[in-house]
């Protein structure tokens, strides 16, 4: 279905008013600087691609939320969870699967190449200083996975002076939280070190015992205990600058987490996550205008199932990776030309006929201004030992028609390289799949007088040759390319800054269909989010919205979830000039809701927590 422009520019300038009272002292919304739209250093207000920015400052506001909780208030990102913190989860990036969500920890890429999608919930809030959530297909620039887009974590970084920071709170099902953490520099060397613990007692995860009872055995897999999970993690950077521009640096992630779920009604089921990545990088100016970066590293993905009492099983991805960057000021733009280099090994219970391959890659890529005009350009070949070669493509461009008024478009070409499950399953697997392609266009408005940012982003995106299973003549369940999905949307924003409040509100709306004319399941038609910040002197506080309409649980639409909308606040007050309280209410009208059919998501909720971070 196609989606009418016309109306949603009516719809935004009826919930948008463009003028605000004269008595309110209008403030600048500001623009920063992001690299995952172009691999290059860029203002967002130059950005031709949809970027969101998720800062420090918001992350430390989410007290008690979980990283899916904090994306699923972020344009264009809808989540499915199987429960509480830490259980399984599914992102949504514009109506895309979770498979195709591209996750980079500081630029390396961290996933799993069996189950193929990221495990985001196994990252904590504690060891992020930013996150940028790159909307749209990416290939172009960062191979396979980036289908529906990227979604890039930024560890914490050090910085000039002498910074220790603590944190400690404590909240509802007996969550803790307690992070200990250094950053500090002095001239041209920087460093970091952080660690913390996080645990919850959690809820329990499925509701509807009827519903979890086997037809066939008549065994239950309900049980009514609670679902906690617990985490610990550790960070740390590093980087030395010599000569006028040069560089060396080393980033580290690791973290360690448990979560416990229900299979049966007689063993504590639990599932262990673990994530790390490792990097060593150098960066060196060539010359005028010319700058090389080396980076060598290694991210793995483990999990360990143990459901009952038979032999837990185990699954392992280890990526090792190797990018040489060249970023060249060429005229009025950069010049972007890089290889890349990735070997995936999986390892574990399972018996693949094969457990590795290789990708090279190199890409090119040249973005600039020129007058009123902006234009990005890249084109990637990939070289994978399983299936062969792969070219992606990105052309956007943007027009600056007023100082106020811009319009930007871009079309962009990606793929799916097939996951080791759907390659070498033992008994299933298909070793013929095809990589999944995707064709994506969109064009955006902006509006942005210094006080008031409007946004408005029409986007269609067609995803062909996906991998279905589904049961074989001979009873096994096999994969095959074909799947077929349209996603179509629109997505509005709008952000003022006036008399100490911060206003920015989205809505976005999604056409998610399979070849059938099928909504995709769990894929909400509309969604919105608004958050109100406010800062008075020891003061800082906010509220935050964000709901969804009905989905469907079922790829026959025949299983309806209904929608919700949820209403957090918190309140930050500064005790002495370093210390802080925080607290945070989730689900402050205790809203019973499903993301995922059968499954409980949380209701009210307190965090409170303490912070001394000396300034």
């Amino acid at each position: 279905m196609n989606i009418r422009l016309g109306a949603v520019a009516i719809a935004v300038a009826a919930a948008f008013p463009l003028h605000l009272p004269s008595a309110f002292a209008q403030e600048k919304v500001a623009d920063t600087v992001v690299v995952t739209a172009t691999r290059q250093a860029q203002r967002e207000n130059e950005v031709l691609a949809s970027v969101e920015v998720i800062e420090r400052e918001q992350i430390e506001r989410a007290g008690q939320s979980t990283i899916i909780e904090l994306l699923a208030t972020q344009p264009g990102v809808q989540v499915s969870s199987n429960g509480g913190a830490g259980s399984s989860s599914s992102v949504f990036i514009r109506g895309t699967s979770s498979r195709h969500a591209l996750l980079l920890i500081d630029g390396m890429r961290v996933g799993s190449a069996t189950s193929g999608q990221p495990m985001l919930e196994a990252i904590p809030l504690g060891t992020i200083d930013r996150i940028e959530i790159l909307r749209g297909p990416a290939s172009a620039l960062y191979g396979s996975d980036a289908v529906g887009g990227v979604i890039q974590v930024f560890t914490r970084r050090g910085r000039e002076g002498f910074h220790p920071e603590l944190f400690v709170g404590y909240g509802s099902h007996d969550t803790v939280r307690a992070s200990a953490s250094l950053a500090g520099g002095k001239d041209r060397l920087r460093y970091s070190i952080g660690v913390g613990h996080d645990e919850t007692d959690g809820f329990n995860a499925k509701r509807d015992p009827a519903r979890w009872v086997s037809a066939w055995t008549g065994a239950s897999s309900f049980n009514a205990d609670d679902d906690g999970f617990r985490s610990q993690y550790l960070t740390a950077s590093a980087a030395l600058g010599f000569r006028a521009a040069d560089e060396v640096g080393v980033n580290t992630y690791y973290s360690d987490g448990r979560n416990w779920y229900d299979t049966n009604d007689f063993y504590d089921s639990r599932l262990d996550k673990k994530l790390s990545s490792a990097s060593i990088y150098m960066r060196n100016e060539l010359g005028d205008g010319w700058t090389s970066t080396l980076r060598l590293g290694q991210s793995q993905d483990e999990t360990t199932d143990q459901a009952d009492f038979a032999p837990a099983s185990r699954f392992e991805t280890t990526q090792q990776q190797f990018v040489w960057q060249n970023d060249v000021r060429l005229g009025d733009g950069m010049l972007l030309a890089a290889y890349e280099y990735t070997r995936e090994e999986v390892e574990g219970t399972a018996d693949y006929d094969k457990d590795e391959r290789d990708v090279n890659a190199v890409l090119l890529g040249w973005s600039g201004r020129f007058g009123a005009h902006s234009l990005q350009l890249n084109a990637r070949h990939d070289d994978n030992s399983q299936f062969g070669d792969k070219t992606t493509g990105l052309v956007g461009y943007g027009y600056q028609l007023s100082p106020e008024w811009s319009v930007r478009g871009s079309i962009g070409s990606a793929f799916k390289a097939p996951s080791f499950n759907d390659l070498y399953w033992p008994g299933s697997g298909n070793p013929n799949l095809e990589p999944e392609v995707a064709l994506n266009r969109e064009l955006s408005f902006g509006w942005d007088n210094g006080l008031h940012k409007v946004d408005v982003t029409y986007f269609d995106n067609k995803v062909k040759r996906l991998i279905d299973w589904a049961p074989t003549d001979t009873g096994w369940w096999a994969p095959s390319n074909v799947g077929l999905a349209r996603l179509e949307g629109v997505e509005l924003a709008y952000a003022v800054g006036f008399g100490g409040y911060d206003l920015k509100a989205g809505v976005d709306y999604l056409e998610a269909e399979d070849g059938d004319g099928n909504r995709l399941p769990r894929r909400a038609k509309v969604s919105g989010f608004a958050r109100l910040d406010k800062s008075a002197g020891a003061w800082n506080w906010g509220l935050e919205w964000n709901g969804a309409n009905h989905r469907y649980e079922d790829e026959a639409n025949t299983d309806r979830l209904a929608g919700y909308g949820l209403l957090n606040a918190y309140a930050h007050y500064e005790v002495a000039p370093d210390w802080r309280l925080e607290m945070r209410a989730n689900n402050l009208l205790d809203k019973d809701y499903q993301i995922a059919r059968g499954y409980n998501t949380d209701g009210t909720n307190v965090f409170v927590g303490v912070r001394w971070a000396p300034r």
